[in-house]
């Protein structure tokens, strides 16, 4: 073994136990005796809490935990905490922490997207929280049942993260652009105004001006609400894609009415465009989950309050319930620090002052149950011209059907999004564009 080899294996073992170490030097092909004497020359793996804890994210987390960091340093002095964001949760960021667990780097706690949540819950490298000392199962019955699921692996029962919030879908609305068009303004009315997607239809093209001002970013603001009402996934269970299930279909005809009758804007979702959009109130609905309102809040809308509103979504055969979004925060295993790295994901995920500044600042929902109960996620907001949004939130959450999460989910969404806008576009029949679609997800998934 050259130097320069040597020391990066040295460099290794310093960051993990000596169990995952040996492990790793096994596969590599050393001996015992070489991996011992590796161990030996840089005084074993472990370490103990250190005081200092690095966790990874993607924006806008990194705002609110610079909300709630200050808090639970307070409650833990002895911890320092380092966030750092990357972008892209259920890409770049993504990639960047598959790469960490695969060397045996990277941070002490992780955030996951639900986009990529089955991905990382049966991979190395996340600590099992099902084991002493953490004993993650005591806390099982006070998160949401279903975002509990999405992190224990029902065969093995390995725990790799907590539920840090969930994600109850709904229309946000411009209550401003509705009453400039001579048309209610208050949830419910708006509710009863677009009560279905061909009434969506119909008012979207009243709200709409051409080049100008638009009911809709996205054709995939439809598509992926009509599928959530539905209930549906891109695979079920068994693993089976489902964009053979005639409801896609059914979506994909939604998406392009909405196009063909000028109601959906030119613009990106998440672009420079469409953020100033936001701003300018020229996008008269978004239909996300209530995270959102955090984004529109904190980012792009920051001094449009009491011009906004929240109601339930048009309904697709009779339900306007849907999911959209949810994250999880777990443990490295290479981290030096878990005891520390437990304290801060319990914090985050469990301590009221944590949640309640969570749900404040950034609208997240807790899948904490205890904090649903709690006052202050029951009051009217001024931001929404005084108007309690849990009140719509709480409703979608007991009755929406949680999505059955894929590791491929990520790759079928980013295809599902441009097949969309080829469809849209005009550039290919829907029967066309969902058989080439089919094909890139085989070509993109082959094992």
């Amino acid at each position: 073994m050259s130097t320069p080899e040597k020391h990066d294996l040295q460099s290794l073992a310093q960051k993990m136990s000596r169990r995952t170490f040996a492990a790793r030097a096994a596969a590599l092909g050393l001996s015992v005796s070489t991996a011992g004497s590796l161990l030996a020359a840089c005084g074993g793996g472990g370490g103990g809490t250190s005081g200092q804890i690095t966790v990874w994210t993607w924006p806008d987390n990194d705002k609110t935990f610079a909300k709630t960091v200050p808090i639970f340093q307070k409650k833990h002095p002895g911890i320092k905490v380092n966030v750092q964001p990357f972008p892209n949760a259920d890409t770049d960021y993504a990639n960047k922490l598959l790469t960490a667990l695969v060397s045996g780097s990277g941070p002490d706690v992780a955030m996951v997207e639900i986009n990529v949540v089955a991905k990382f819950k049966t991979k190395p490298g996340f600590v099992d929280l099902s084991q002493a000392p953490y004993n993650a199962k005591q806390y099982q019955s006070s998160y949401a049942e279903y975002a509990w699921n999405y992190v224990s692996d029902s065969q093995t029962g390995k725990v790799f993260a907590l539920p840090k919030n969930t994600g109850p879908g709904a229309m946000f609305y411009r209550r401003d652009v509705f009453e400039k068009a001579g048309l209610p303004t208050e949830p419910e009315k708006v509710q009863s105004l677009l009560k279905d997607w061909d009434a969506f239809l119909h008012v979207g093209q009243q709200l709409s001006i051409a080049g100008k001002q638009w009911m809709v970013s996205t054709p995939n603001q439809i598509f992926s609400t009509i599928v959530g009402e539905a209930g549906l996934s891109y695979y079920d269970a068994n693993g089976t894609l489902q964009l053979d299930n005639p409801i896609f279909k059914v979506a994909m005809q939604r998406a392009q009415d909405a196009w063909n009758a000028g109601i959906i804007s030119p613009f990106t979702d998440w672009s420079a465009e469409w953020g100033a959009a936001l701003e300018k109130g020229t996008i008269a609905t978004h239909l996300w989950g209530n995270w959102f309102g955090g984004n529109i809040k904190s980012v792009y809308a920051k001094d449009t309050g009491g011009n906004w509103g929240v109601t339930y979504a048009p309904a697709f055969d009779g339900k306007t319930a849907f999911d959209s979004g949810g994250d999880f925060i777990g443990i490295l295993e290479s981290s030096q620090n878990k005891q520390a790295a437990w304290e801060f994901c319990k914090f985050v995920t469990q301590d009221m002052d944590s949640l309640q500044t969570m749900y404040a600042a950034n609208d997240l929902y807790p899948a904490w149950k205890p904090a649903l109960t709690q006052p202050w996620m029951n009051q009217n907001d001024a931001y929404y011209k005084n108007q309690n949004v849990n009140q719509v939130f709480a409703p979608v959450q007991s009755k929406m059907t949680p999505p059955i999460t894929n590791p491929n989910d990520a790759t079928v969404g980013t295809v599902v999004t441009s097949m969309l806008n080829d469809i849209t576009r005009g550039k290919m029949e829907i029967d066309a564009a969902l058989s080439k679609a089919k094909q890139q997800i085989q070509a993109k998934t082959a094992s």
